[in-house]
This record gives structure tokens, sequence and C-alpha cells, in this order.
């Protein structure tokens, strides 16, 4: 796969998150990232939920491992569904790109994104969390269409 190009580039603005988090191994098959998508659709939608956008969010990685948070925006902590991770996203500069297709290749792209794109262009990471967005209506679980990959650059 070649480097991808931005769709654009995007300031992104303060957010809440909460979800289910789970740490997976850089070398597991895209399968645990669908069964813990299907676990979090089956809460349903959460107190205090915003909109019907779910993100997965990558965050923690090293040479092994990432831990990935199925999510959703909330109003406020004090209102998530109890045993849910939670993260609080600061307003971040983050170039937007576009993955289309399937959860087979998903992975690829991230890798074109971070090991190809970034090294090469006049961008670093801004070592925070960056995300897949899905739209309303999207199945997250089934990993398909298109989906918007944000990566927080500097």
């Amino acid at each position: 796969m070649s480097a991808p190009t931005p769709l654009r580039f995007e300031d992104g603005r303060p957010m809440l998150l909460t979800g289910l988090r789970q740490r997976h191994a850089l070398t597991e098959n895209d399968a645990g990232l669908g069964e813990q998508w299907r676990r979090f659709e089956e809460l349903g939608p959460l107190p205090g939920q915003v909109g019907e956008r779910r993100y997965g969010v990558m965050c923690d990685a090293d040479a092994q491992s990432f831990e990935y948070m199925c999510a959703v925006e909330v109003i406020a902590f004090d209102e998530h569904h109890p045993g849910l991770g939670r993260m609080r996203i600061t307003p971040q500069r983050y170039a937007v790109f576009a993955h289309r297709g399937t959860a087979a290749t998903l992975g690829e792209t991230w890798r074109a994104i971070l090991f190809d794109w970034l090294p090469n262009s006049s961008y670093r990471s801004a070592h925070r969390p960056d995300f897949e967005l899905y739209g309303a209506g999207q199945e997250p679980a089934r990993l398909d269409g298109e989906i918007e990959i944000w990566v927080a650059i500097v």
C-alpha cells in the first residue's frame, strides 16, 4: 500500500468519551477488535450519550501491543455506564484520512499512515489518542464502508 494522502487537516474539539477498553497484541488478527465492538454495541445507547457517532480510539501503543477503546461521546463522566472506561480528548490538530474497505485492510491503512506518511511528512505525532470515526448508522463491528482516521499531529 502506498502512503495515503490526508483528506483534510482539522482542529479537533474537546470531548468526553466513554466506552469499552481492551489491550490488543499487534500480532492479533482483527477478530479481537470485531468482538470488542460487538460487546460494546450490546450495551445500547449509554446515559448522557451525545449523538450516534462512535469512536475507535487507539492509545498507549508499544512495540507489542496497543489499547483500543470502543466509545461514544458523553455529556459528562458522572453519567457514564459503570464498568466502562473514560477518556478526555483535548483540543488537538489532526490529519484526517479515509479508509475504504473491510476490517481485513484497516490495519494496513493505519500502518501506511503511521509508518509511511507520518515519517515522510512535515508533521510528527502529538502523542495523543488517534481515533477512527464512524458515522451514524455504521456498524463498527463489521468495519466496512468509509471510515475516517484522525491522527493527532504537531
